[in-house]
């Protein structure tokens, strides 16, 4: 039975050509390809023990920010993730880092380095894009949210989702309390007093305008 490499992107001529050109790339590989966090969800059920990695777009129509990555994080946790986006600035890239994905590839590079870049990974290496020299960080949040642990950002995506600590410690198969431990740290990092505060501060860091 064949690996799987799964192709998450709704743009049809990026993510077709990918899969075409991968499939050529790896025969001994299966590529599939769905175009949604929902699709993306169901098919690492369906297949998790196939897929030996996927290929993650950011801007998805039914995801914001980092919150697909973080979904699949939880139901592949031994699958390399890597993000393929459009966006290369420092913090994104910093971003993806933190929340521990396989590589950080950028959309502008030719067709063949990406594909080059999916034996790469499998190997066990760890391409990241350079950041754009015409996109830099945003100041101020930006260095506070790069405080942040990864499972601080996993509850701080969770929390702009709108979900309530017990939901989070549910999904992240941790107490509430220690959900609550984890609040009251993102709070003391980013500097503020309350949740609407927190949420206020990093909407552009977590929303699908700001992450492509």
């Amino acid at each position: 039975m064949r690996g799987i490499v799964m192709i998450v992107d709704d743009h049809p001529l990026v993510g077709e050509g990918f899969q075409l050109s991968i499939g050529l790339a790896y025969p001994h590989l299966e590529v599939g390809r769905v175009t949604s966090a929902t699709a993306a969800e169901a098919y690492a059920r369906a297949n998790a023990a196939r897929i030996k990695l996927v290929m993650l777009d950011l801007m998805l129509p039914d995801a914001k920010g980092f919150s697909a990555l973080l979904r699949l994080q939880q139901l592949l946790p031994n699958t390399p993730i890597a993000i393929v986006s459009a966006r290369a600035d420092a913090h994104t890239i910093a971003m993806a880092r933190t929340f521990g994905v396989a590589a950080y590839l950028s959309k502008s590079q030719p067709v063949s380095s990406l594909v080059n870049s999916v034996g790469d990974i499998l190997r066990g290496e760890a391409p990241f894009a350079e950041p754009s020299e015409t996109e830099t960080a945003q100041p101020g949040i930006s260095g506070k949210m790069a405080t942040l642990s990864a499972a601080q950002l996993r509850i701080l995506v969770a929390m702009a989702d709108g979900r309530l600590n017990k939901q989070i410690g549910a999904e992240l198969n941790i107490t509430e309390g220690t959900v609550k431990q984890h609040v009251s740290a993102i709070f003391r990092k980013l500097g503020v007093n309350n949740r609407s505060q927190a949420l206020l501060a990093v909407r552009p860091f977590l929303s699908n305008t700001n992450l492509n």
